[in-house]
């Protein structure tokens, strides 16, 4: 499934443990779903296959809806508390095919959080395994953040063939929202015999051909080109812009192989950024 063919909007799914990481995830889930028209699901699952485990997971869940309520949170918001029994990612799959949800929501807790994901835990499986976009809202984004609308949308983008997917994604996403939108690319590496003002002339040039004329958004556009360390540059040019939300592309690799990839690079920029990340996995 290329990304620009994933659809926006649909439902949301908000996947919940009623943390508090779990809080801003439903603020952030409960924003988009408001400004789309569109239904919200307050996802918790429990492995217990106890009865009285499976209730209480229902009080917590009704407990945060009204927290939420009173807090004007879910104003204007359809939505829907899903409390399922079994394996988490299996339940979590089954209510995305069940729902037609088309965007997932999840908080992540910490530094430590960002590190278990990538040793298997289950925000890994939703991160990894979903056959749509999901927005990560990581430790560092306040509750006003998480509630913001994505206004300003910054897409990170390299230059290869597979890693441009995401800059349709973000087109089409901004122009839903009547967003502005920036494009970042992060030279990592410069050839000694290359200048940086060449290097970024030339990359400037071919960020702005990755966002034809007649596919901008409403709002002219900006073009960054950072040196340096890829996730630090994208959190710096997304808090220095002021992004609502970060955008970001993920090839299928092999599982050997992910250490090396972008998905290690957007683990970091999840831990680090000052607003929800949006990640997509290329399918070509």
């Amino acid at each position: 499934m290329p990304a620009e063919s994933q659809t926006i909007p649909g439902n949301i799914l908000a996947a919940t443990d009623f943390s508090p990481a779990s809080q801003n995830a439903v603020l952030c889930a409960s924003s988009f779903a408001r400004r789309w028209g569109t239904k919200m699901f307050l996802a918790n699952v429990v492995s217990s296959r106890n009865e009285n485990t499976v209730m209480d997971a229902w009080r917590a869940g009704q407990a945060e809806v009204t927290r939420h309520l009173i807090a004007d949170h879910l104003d204007g918001v359809q939505y829907e508390l899903a409390v399922r029994q079994g394996e988490i990612w299996d339940a979590l799959s089954g209510l995305i095919a069940a729902k037609d949800v088309t965007l997932v929501v999840v908080g992540t807790r910490g530094r430590t959080g960002v590190r278990k994901l990538v040793l298997g835990s289950v925000a890994e499986s939703i991160f990894r395994k979903a056959p749509c976009p999901v927005i990560s809202v990581g430790p560092n984004v306040s509750s006003e953040h998480a509630a913001r609308t994505a206004d300003r949308i910054l897409v990170a983008t390299g230059l290869a063939a597979h890693s441009t997917h995401a800059v349709p994604f973000g087109v089409k996403l901004a122009t839903t929202l009547h967003s502005t939108i920036a494009l970042v690319n992060v030279v990592t590496r410069v050839d000694p015999k290359d200048s940086h003002e060449t290097v970024e002339r030339d990359r400037q040039r071919i960020l702005e051909g990755l966002l034809p004329s007649e596919a901008r958004p409403d709002s002219a556009p900006a073009f960054f080109v950072e040196f340096g360390p890829a996730a630090e540059q994208i959190v710096r040019a997304a808090a220095r812009w002021k992004a609502s939300l970060i955008v970001l592309g993920l090839r299928e690799v092999e599982e050997t192989s992910r250490k090396e990839t972008t998905w290690a690079t957007a683990y970091e920029i999840i831990s680090r950024a000052g607003c929800p990340v949006l990640t997509l996995r290329s399918f070509d």
